[in-house]
């Protein structure tokens, strides 16, 4: 069921009218229709006030987005470059202790480099900036690029130490059933990780936030797929 299948089944069922989850949301009632129609898609922030409001979970509106890979005629099996993923992400920026390990040289002017390898497949993810940034990962099989992800994302603090710490420990948490960045939800004190994604590995897009108390503190959008 996609994402306006149920979340027109769970207003339809809970009796509320799109004027009322509109006024909720504080949206117009057109955004409710385009988001049931499937002609729009909620930000993360109405997506978790949708989950609230209705008391279900975020996994629960999103979860038929799962990773599929379509048929393909490479020498590996399609979940490999599914675990290779998030093997090589868990031993690189997810990694405290292998970061400096994994660093190579540079492919762009001033830009950081991050590699991992493990038999036929390569992994080489390059950014830019700082608290502002920006990058792209490559997953490779045989050197043949098979997949790709970019991103940009931003710190809205001038403090960012403690917010990278805690987004270190949530990107640990990735996952073969998320294998974009962390998990839907991870919490730890007074810091709140969200994250969001719609499609599949073929081709998806995604927001993450971390949240300090009820402050938005880091946003990162990313988006990607499939290559052939």
């Amino acid at each position: 069921m996609a994402f306006s299948e149920r979340l027109w089944k769970i207003r339809d069922e809970a009796g509320i009218s799109q004027e009322r989850l509109a006024e909720e949301l504080d949206v117009t009632r057109q955004a409710v229709t385009k988001w049931e129609t499937g002609t729009g898609m909620p930000d993360i922030d109405n997506l978790v006030g949708i989950s609230n409001f209705f008391q279900v979970s975020l996994d629960y509106l999103l979860k038929d987005n799962g990773c599929v890979l379509t048929e393909s005629k490479s020498s590996y099996d399609s979940l490999e470059i599914i675990d290779f993923t998030v093997e090589a992400k868990k031993n690189t920026y997810a990694s405290a202790e292998n970061f400096n390990a994994a660093l190579v040289a540079p492919t762009r002017l001033k830009s950081k480099d991050l590699a991992y390898e493990s038999g036929d497949f390569k992994y080489l993810d390059t950014y830019v900036g700082g608290a502002k940034f920006s990058g792209s990962e490559v997953v490779y099989h045989q050197n043949v690029p098979m997949w790709s992800m970019n991103y940009n994302g931003r710190t809205l603090v001038d403090e960012t130490s403690g917010i990278y710490d805690f987004l270190t420990v949530a990107l640990r948490l990735v996952s073969a059933d998320m294998p974009y960045r962390g998990p839907k939800y991870y919490r730890d004190g007074k810091y709140t990780y969200i994250n969001s994604v719609s499609g599949d590995f073929n081709w998806f897009q995604g927001v993450e936030q971390i949240y300090y108390q009820d402050l938005l503190v880091y946003e990162l959008v990313y988006h990607g797929g499939a290559i052939k």
